[in-house]
């Protein structure tokens, strides 16, 4: 068990106030705006010859085919292992400070049913790195749970929804000074914890599995309201030529690939924290068996980019 970390005077009830950063980036949040004028956006192509050999094999061995291991659960894991191993990813600016998030977070919808219209659900799940259970195995069964309550509840309505139903019930010329009171104290850092704890862009991540409806997508804006930094797509499988070299001939292969896209707030590091940080990802997608081993356990990721060479 890893040593508890304490909170210090600044500290927030659900970050810790970030000291001692680089003079640059300290002075350049004051210049360069907010979060959504500080969009980066990252696409990567996941090769799909393990990752769906993979996904086929954990399928065939599940005791509970209802609740199928998807590529949803394998990126959430692999993010998981990934922001835990490149801490900075867990950061966020507020109130002109820089912030680390005490717990890894995710978040995403999802719906009742596959058609217009369906009533959809909130899930946020956090990631436990102390666990004997392995990050698949965590990121599988607590979103599979959530979700499963969503589609078989009758009222599924989810914290985060029941509050803005509440607040919608509102005057109009009542409701928009309550809006801005909220946002004043999102900024200050302020809010309620049951505001906090309800805000999927209060999470370290929210994914969107595009894919899953046969949609595809390379960017998804981020918002200034809570403080969300990654905002991470699945996309729709798809096929692209490969180059090899053959005795001085060129060969063309189509091969399939899974794109997976970030748009990151680019103050919370820079350009050679983002590039390591993608190669690992990168690397645990292309090894997904990485995250069968249990989540206390530590990864060499040195080696391993030597070994996937990415």
């Amino acid at each position: 068990m890893s040593e508890e970390r304490k909170n210090r005077r600044g500290d927030r009830y659900d970050a810790w106030l970030v000291r001692g950063m680089d003079p640059m980036q300290g002075f350049m949040n004051y210049v360069m705006g907010t979060r959504t004028e500080n969009e980066a956006v990252i696409h990567i192509d996941i090769p799909m010859e393990n990752l769906g050999k993979f996904v086929a094999e954990k399928n065939a061995n599940n005791p509970n085919p209802i609740f199928k291991y998807t590529f949803l659960h394998v990126v959430l894991a692999a993010l998981a292992r990934t922001i835990e191993a490149r801490p900075k990813m867990n950061y966020f600016v507020r109130n002109r400070k820089f912030w680390e998030r005490k717990v890894i977070s995710f978040s995403f919808i999802a719906k009742k049913q596959k058609i217009d219209g369906a009533e959809e659900g909130l899930v946020i799940t956090n990631y436990k790195k102390d666990s004997d259970i392995s990050p698949l195995e965590q990121m599988h069964n607590s979103t599979c749970k959530m979700v499963s309550e969503i589609r078989e509840k009758k009222e599924s309505q989810d914290d985060t929804t029941k509050i803005m139903a509440g607040l919608l019930k509102l005057p109009g010329f009542i409701l928009k000074p309550v809006v801005k009171l909220i946002l004043h104290l999102d900024r200050v850092g302020k809010l309620p914890k049951s505001f906090v704890k309800a805000n999927p862009y209060g999470c370290t991540c929210f994914l969107s599995n595009l894919g899953s409806i046969k949609m595809d997508a390379s960017y998804h804006h981020l918002i200034n309201f809570g403080t969300n930094s990654i905002f991470g797509i699945i996309g729709k499988k798809k096929k692209l030529p490969v180059y090899t070299e053959e005795n001085g001939e060129v060969k063309t292969t189509l091969k399939e690939f899974l794109p997976v896209s970030l748009t990151v707030d680019e103050r919370i590091a820079d350009g050679v924290y983002y590039a390591k940080t993608v190669r690992i990802l990168t690397a645990l997608l292309i090894k997904p068996e990485l995250l069968e081993l249990p989540a206390r356990e530590k990864i060499d990721y040195e080696k391993l980019l030597e070994e996937v060479d990415v």
